[in-house]
């Protein structure tokens, strides 16, 4: 399962665990910050941990 730290986007309200997300990955250098932010985990990330992807 493609996991790593969790990071996030200073614009976003979630957060991302998974390496295989669209969303997390398009997320700007700029924006982008390690952790969780405090913020829940995205839809996507979830489902593809779900999935085992």
């Amino acid at each position: 399962m493609p996991r790593k730290s969790p990071w996030h986007s200073i614009k976003s309200n979630v957060h991302h665990n998974n390496s295989a997300c669209n969303t997390g990955n398009n997320i700007e250098k700029e924006n982008l910050r390690q952790g969780d932010g405090g913020k829940p985990l995205c839809d996507e990330c979830k489902e593809l941990n779900r999935q085992g992807k």
